[in-house]
């Protein structure tokens, strides 16, 4: 009777004792999220999207949270034209443009009571052209721009300083309060 109480307390409690206990002992989790490499949808609006423009070309917008920093957006963006490039056997891609924005919604007061907080979103929007053979200096390979693009996203670690100023210009760009 007693090894089932052990083997229960050894696979239930001391976990979560420990997770608890490394999280107090590190300062606490860091709990601002910034955009991942995925594709943007109505449940999430951080993330991808893309307009095909024609066979050759395709423009690309990645949309971040407030705290998401626009080289990590830009990288994104750049991450999903590779994965077009891969994906429609386009051996090649170039940028031909990109633009940086943000995305602003005003705080919202209901007539009931009750509100919504402003919110802003950082985005970048690139302008990308295709080749199956390269055509010029400016083309890179898809395929390995997509594996290492996706590499330094997967291993990119958003320190809590560049969020903060992440979330101070996206704030600062659409007049709310910082």
């Amino acid at each position: 009777m007693r090894r089932p109480t052990l083997l229960r307390l050894a696979t239930t409690v001391l976990p979560a004792a420990m997770l608890i206990g490394g999280c107090a002992g590190s300062g606490g989790l860091e709990l601002t999220p910034v955009a991942s490499f995925g594709a943007s949808n109505v449940f999430s609006k951080s993330g991808f999207s893309e307009t095909k423009v024609s066979d050759t070309e395709y423009k690309v917008k990645a949309t971040g949270t407030e705290a998401t920093p626009k080289t990590r957006l830009e990288k994104i963006a750049r991450a999903r034209a590779a994965q077009i490039g891969v994906e429609n056997k386009l051996g090649y891609y170039k940028v031909a443009n990109i633009s940086f924005g943000s995305s602003c919604e005003k705080p919202h007061n209901f007539y009931k009571g009750g509100s919504t907080a402003g919110e802003s979103r950082q985005t970048v929007e690139i302008s990308v052209e295709y080749a199956k053979e390269k055509t010029g200096p400016d083309f890179v390979s898809a395929e390995e721009s997509f594996t290492a693009l996706n590499s330094e996203l997967s291993n990119d670690t958003t320190t809590p300083e560049d969020k903060a100023a992440a979330t101070a210009e996206s704030r600062s760009a659409c007049g709310l309060p910082v």
